[in-house]
């Protein structure tokens, strides 16, 4: 009985053994799928931050190009705005002689210097025998 017994006992463990050998294989099998399509979604990531960042490259340049274009714009502005004045008292001259103005009204009124003033009423005399 005791030989009967144990060849059920190790019947019954052979049976159990080989159902939680059966359930570990087809949970290594559901587990190894898993780690595939993790490591597919791993790599489309991967891919994704690589395209992000060579685009943030891209960007970084195409900003530094717009910040040089900007300085060599605003650089411009100031030589005209500093170039504007002197230029505005041509063209009050200009206009006031035009009129009728004496050179010393000319001179006092535009802050410009009298060989200046001269050359003002020289390209109006041409102008007007022209």
């Amino acid at each position: 009985m005791i030989a009967f017994s144990f060849e059920v006992i190790a019947s019954v463990a052979l049976v159990v053994g080989l159902v939680a050998l059966v359930f570990a294989y087809f949970k290594n099998t559901q587990l190894q799928l898993q780690i595939n399509e993790q490591q597919n979604s791993l790599y489309a990531l991967q891919s994704d931050v690589s395209a992000m960042c060579s685009g943030a490259v891209n960007l970084g340049e195409h900003l530094a190009h717009l910040e040089q274009r900007a300085n060599l714009l605003t650089r411009r502005q100031d030589q005209l705005e500093m170039k504007e004045p002197a230029t505005q008292s041509y063209r009050q001259a200009s206009k006031m002689m035009n009129k009728g103005a004496e050179l010393e009204e000319v001179i006092a009124d535009c802050g410009i210097a009298r060989g200046e003033a001269e050359l003002v009423a020289l390209a109006q005399r041409i102008k007007k025998a022209s």
